[in-house]
């Protein structure tokens, strides 16, 4: 029974010579009558046979389709060009599937994982990724950066195993979502490929961690765009500090002593209002026996209660210069050390407010996404597909499956 060939397989130049149905596949073989030069169009011309086999679309059952024809190379005998027969129903020369079975597939991708593609038109894993890679590459070689205004800088830990790198750098628009670059590594080598995408764009905010290396490319590069310490980051960094002090009073206590404040870590770190009664009365009596301790508990909260109760960036400068100025008097090296900090950041911390409190928090939330791509897939062995799907991570939502 002869098939269809166009509107089952989107084939043209070719006519159906014969079909074999076995149990569970269809073998259609074709030939071709004509045969002409793609750069003259004369049909003096020379063919050299050589047999290919393509899986096609299913037909109805039948999920192993297998289009057999014979492609040519051709001397052309009037302009003098040796070409390889142009096959228009395949996507380039070597391909394996037909162009509407790759359409099928790349559809269906989205709605369902690799493996159960792979195994429903009985094809490889890896054919399946290679030509979601194929697409991505391609949808993601340019993209637009003209209208951009912010963008947010932040590394990603993706584990290790990836090619020795534990780290991604990533730039995002603000306001769209939209990943502008993947880095390898973090610090300025790792921006290396964002220059040029984001050379066209007009850049007013940029928002990152308090990094000197982001903040030196920023000023380098782009002198005239604001720059944002998110404030995510000068809490942690506050974070960090308390942690320290802790550390430091462990050091001197007997083992009992140490066991006790090192079960009470995490009441240290976590914000006032979330403690509840019980934590709150150990965190008091702990607060009377280490004086440090306690001091640098309470000016991490006078920290965060500026983010709260600033209504300007004057406001908050005096606030930020009032804190300093405080936490040196008090002589624990940890705070003198954090106000120094603020102190040279103070600028980038303030223009927090400037800019009606922009923040890096998507760029922390979409660091959550992209570890549960990680999850999803259990790991990435293949660096650059991974990178591709970090792109197109925000148009897609977690429900969907990898």
């Amino acid at each position: 029974m002869p098939v269809n060939l166009y509107y089952t397989q989107r084939v043209r130049g070719f006519q159906q010579e014969n079909v074999k149905y076995l149990k569970n596949s269809v073998e259609i073989q074709l030939k071709r009558t004509k045969h002409q030069c793609p750069y003259c169009g004369s049909t003096r011309v020379t063919v050299e046979p050589v047999r290919r086999q393509i899986r096609g679309e299913p037909l109805g059952s039948c999920r192993n389709v297998v289009l057999e024809f014979t492609i040519h190379r051709l001397y052309c005998h009037s302009c003098h060009h040796r070409v390889m027969e142009h096959i228009p129903f395949l996507s380039h020369p070597k391909a394996r599937l037909t162009k509407a079975l790759e359409r099928t597939i790349l559809e269906l991708r989205p709605h369902m994982s690799i493996q159960s593609l792979a195994n429903f038109y009985n094809l490889r894993w890896h054919t399946i990724k290679e030509l979601e890679k194929k697409q991505l590459k391609k949808k993601y070689s340019r993209i637009q950066t003209a209208h951009v205004k912010a963008i947010g800088i932040d590394e990603s830990h993706v584990g290790k195993g990836m090619q020795n790198q534990q780290y991604l750098t990533i730039v995002r628009d603000l306001q769209s979502g939209a990943v502008i670059h993947v880095g390898d590594g973090k610090g300025i080598s790792a921006l290396a490929g964002a220059l040029k995408k984001l050379k066209k764009s007009k850049l007013k905010v940029v928002t990152m961690d308090m990094a000197n290396a982001y903040f030196s490319w920023i000023s380098e590069n782009f002198p005239k765009a604001n720059i944002v310490f998110d404030h995510f980051h000068v809490i942690k960094l506050m974070n960090d500090k308390l942690d320290l002090v802790r550390c430091r009073i462990t050091a001197k206590m007997d083992e009992s002593q140490r066991k006790q404040l090192k079960g009470l870590r995490f009441i240290f770190l976590r914000n006032n209002e979330d403690l509840p009664e019980d934590a709150r009365m150990i965190l008091k009596n702990m607060r009377g026996d280490f004086q440090d301790l306690g001091d640098a508990y309470m000016f991490k909260e006078a920290l965060r209660s500026i983010y709260r109760q600033a209504k300007d960036s004057y406001h908050a400068r005096i606030a930020f210069h009032r804190w300093c100025k405080m936490a040196e008097e008090t002589g624990i090296p940890e705070l003198k050390t954090m106000a120094r900090t603020i102190r040279d950041k103070l600028d980038g911390i303030v223009t927090y407010w400037t800019f009606r409190h922009i923040s890096n928090a998507k760029m922390e939330g979409f660091n959550n996404k992209i570890r549960w791509l990680i999850k999803q897939a259990y790991g990435f062995r293949d660096r650059e597909y991974f990178k591709l799907k970090i792109y197109q991570l925000p148009e897609i939502s977690s429900e969907k499956l990898l």
